[in-house]
């Protein structure tokens, strides 16, 4: 692992335990064991610390996306609610970002244009998993308005049960995140095909995202 590497890793160990606000550059430094100086040549300061993770966020979201998509298959009952699950891990992995996200790309311009790519970036993947599902049947055929606005409510799910979790002062465990996708199979049940609900009993019995 570099040394940058290193820093990203432990900055987000440290924001994770205590939040942005109360870790310096300094603290990064120091649990790494190395000079302030080294840091700066790597990141101008923490503001540029978080923009790297963010980068690092999107990168590997997508990367773990499309790894499942190509498992499981694009579009299919497996491939959505495993891809659910997976999010919700990665956002506890980065857990600091969701907990301070309004804070965080509201300070920060910079962030806040990535923030914003990537969102679209990601409603647009929804939208078309959606598509995908409906021209494979497992979704009824449905107005592209209507498949925007489920996109959406998929998406809002998704982004922000963990955030309901904390929030709500759950604990956060595999079963209580596993619980996120009986709230998307509601989301899409009345739109789903006569084959799309066995899919979806069959998956459920399997449990194959409940590893």
């Amino acid at each position: 692992m570099t040394t940058r590497e290193r820093i990203l890793e432990t900055a987000i160990e440290l924001f994770n335990d205590q939040g942005t606000k109360a870790v310096t550059t300094n603290h990064i430094a120091a649990a790494m064991g190395i000079s302030p100086g080294n840091l700066y040549y790597h990141f101008r300061n923490k503001e540029s610390i978080i923009r790297a993770i963010f980068e690092q966020m999107h990168e590997v979201g997508t990367r773990e996306y499309l790894a499942i998509n190509a498992e499981r298959g694009p579009g299919t009952a497996e491939s959505m609610f495993e891809t659910f699950v997976m999010i919700q891990r990665f956002n506890w992995r980065y857990r600091f970002f969701k907990r301070e996200l309004t804070a965080l790309v509201m300070s920060d311009p910079q962030l806040g244009e990535l923030f914003l790519a990537s969102h679209r970036t990601n409603l647009a993947m929804v939208d078309a998993a959606l598509e995908r599902s409906i021209h494979q049947g497992f979704l009824k055929p449905m107005e592209e308005e209507v498949r925007r606005l489920l996109a959406e409510q998929v998406w809002l799910v998704t982004l922000f049960w963990l955030n309901y979790l904390e929030v709500g002062g759950e604990q956060v465990t595999d079963a209580s995140l596993i619980r996120g996708t009986d709230h998307l199979q509601l989301i899409l049940e009345p739109y789903l095909s006569d084959a799309a609900r066995m899919a979806v009993q069959e998956n459920n019995k399997r449990g194959p995202t409940r590893h």
